[in-house]
C-alpha cells in the first residue's frame, strides 16, 4: 500500500488520513488528472477536461494496472502518460492520493456531445517494456543481473526507478539468449532476469516510479491495513463471496534450476529444493491423506535464488485455495499484493489476506476487491 503520509502527504498524520478513508461519515471526493513526460514530470494539469473514470489492479496480470478515463480535450493518443489523482476531504483536511500513471490508447470517440468526450483506455507505464524485441537478445556470462536490468530500463527511456540492490553483486554464470520470438518482450527479458536472483517482478507505483525488490513472502510482511465489521469502523460492504477450492492443489513442490548447464547434474541442496507441506492447512498431506507433487524448473543464479523463486510458487498455490470478492467504502491506499488482515467472523479467525485485485472508481462510490485467504 502506498503509506499513509507519503507525498503529497507527507504534511499530514498517519492518524489523519486513516480517519478520513475509514472514520469520517461525510467525505467529499474530487478527481484530478495530470498530463506527464516520460520521466514523470507533470505537463499540464487537465482536471478541467476530465471527466472522471476509474482505476484498476490485477497483481497477477502481465501488465498491473489499467485505467478508464474520460476526456473532452485531444491528447497525443498513444504516447501521452496521465496520472489521476483522487482529493477526499472532511471539510477540514484534504489528502491527495495518487493513481499510477498510464499510457493512453486512441479513444473511442463520442461524436454529437458537446463538448465531444473521448472514452480513453489507460495501461500501466510498464507497457512501455510490453513490445517484441523483434531479434535475439543476449546476456553475457559475468554481467550483473540488476545491471542487466538497468541497462534494459534505460535504453526504453525510463528513468524513474527504484531498485533493491541486494543482488547487485550476483552476476550470470553462463551467457543467457532469448531467441527471436514474437512472444518474448523486454518485460520478459527483465522479469526472468529478476527471477533467478530472487526477486518479484518488475511493477510501477502510485506515481508512476518502477520498482525492483527482493521477493518477500506475504506471510513474512507486516500488515498494512485491517478491516472489521464493527458498526463504527466497517468499511466493508455487507455482501461478501467466499470460494474454497483446493482439489487438484499441490502440497509437495520439487524445485529445478536449468541453467547452470556447464555445472554437475542438479542435485537436493545443489539444483534442486524440495518442500513437503506436511502438516499446515487444508491442502497439507495430513490434511489430504496423500501427496500431490508439482515440479517447478526454474533459471536460478545460485541455491539461494532458486529457493526464493520456488517460494514463490508455493505461496501462489497455497493461496489458491481460499478467495473472497468483496466490496468496500474507497480506500486509495491500496496498491500491489497489500498484505491486510480481516476481522469477521462470518468467515472465520481473525484472518490474514493478500489482496490481488481491485478497482477503485474515481467519484467515491464503492471500491471492489479480490482477496486470498493466507
Amino acid at each position: 500500500m502506498q503509506a499513509t503520509t507519503a507525498p503529497p502527504r507527507q504534511l499530514l498524520t498517519d492518524a489523519d488520513v486513516r480517519r478520513i478513508i475509514r472514520d469520517e461519515p461525510a467525505v467529499e471526493f474530487s478527481a484530478g488528472l495530470e498530463l506527464l513526460d516520460m520521466g514523470l514530470q507533470v505537463l499540464d494539469d487537465v482536471t478541467d477536461d476530465f471527466t472522471g473514470g476509474s482505476v484498476a489492479r490485477n497483481a497477477y496480470a502481465t501488465l498491473h494496472g489499467t485505467a478508464t478515463l474520460g476526456l473532452t480535450r485531444v491528447v497525443d493518443w498513444g504516447r501521452a502518460i496521465v496520472r489521476p489523482y483522487i482529493k477526499m476531504s472532511d471539510g477540514t483536511t484534504t489528502p491527495r492520493f495518487n493513481l499510477g500513471a498510464y499510457f493512453t490508447s486512441t479513444p473511442e470517440r463520442v461524436i454529437g456531445e458537446s463538448p465531444e468526450t473521448y472514452a480513453v483506455a489507460g495501461y500501466d507505464i510498464l507497457h512501455g517494456l510490453a513490445t517484441t524485441v523483434g531479434e535475439a537478445y543476449a546476456v553475457d556470462a559475468g554481467v550483473g543481473y540488476l545491471q542487466a536490468v538497468a541497462t534494459i530500463l534505460a535504453t526504453q527511456g525510463y528513468s524513474r526507478v527504484v531498485m533493491d540492490q541486494d543482488a547487485a553483486g550476483v552476476v550470470l554464470p553462463s551467457a543467457r539468449v532469448w531467441p527471436i520470438d514474437e512472444q518474448t518482450k523486454w518485460l520478459t527479458i527483465v522479469n526472468d532476469l529478476l527471477g533467478a536472483v530472487g526477486y518479484q517482478g518488475i511493477w510501477s507505483d502510485w506515481d508512476g516510479w518502477l520498482r525492483v525488490h527482493r521477493y518477500q513472502s506475504p506471510s513474512a510482511r507486516a500488515s498494512e491495513w485491517t478491516y472489521d465489521v464493527d458498526p463504527v469502523t466497517s468499511m466493508l460492504d455487507t455482501l461478501r463471496r467466499l470460494r474454497r477450492d483446493y482439489f487438484d492443489a499441490p502440497n509437495r513442490w520439487v524445485a529445478m534450476r536449468t541453467n547452470h548447464i556447464d555445472g554437475p547434474a542438479p542435485v537436493e541442496g545443489n539444483g534442486i529444493f524440495t518442500y513437503v507441506n506436511q502438516f499446515a492447512g487444508d491442502t497439507s498431506v495430513e490434511a489430504r491423506g496423500r501427496i500431490i507433487s508439482k515440479v517447478v524448473p526454474v533459471e536460478a543464479a545460485d541455491q539461494a535464488s532458486l529457493i526464493a523463486a520456488a517460494q514463490r510458487t508455493i505461496d501462489a498455490d497455497t493461496r489458491t485455495s481460499a478467495t473472497m470478492s468483496l466490496a468496500s467504502f474507497s480506500n486509495p491506499l491500496h496498491w500491489h499484493f497489500d498484505r491486510l488482515t480481516l476481522n469477521d467472523p462470518s468467515v472465520g479467525p481473525v484472518a490474514d489476506v493478500l489482496s490481488t485485485t481491485w478497482t477503485l472508481p474515481l467519484d467515491g462510490s464503492l471500491m471492489t476487491h479480490g482477496w486470498t485467504l493466507l
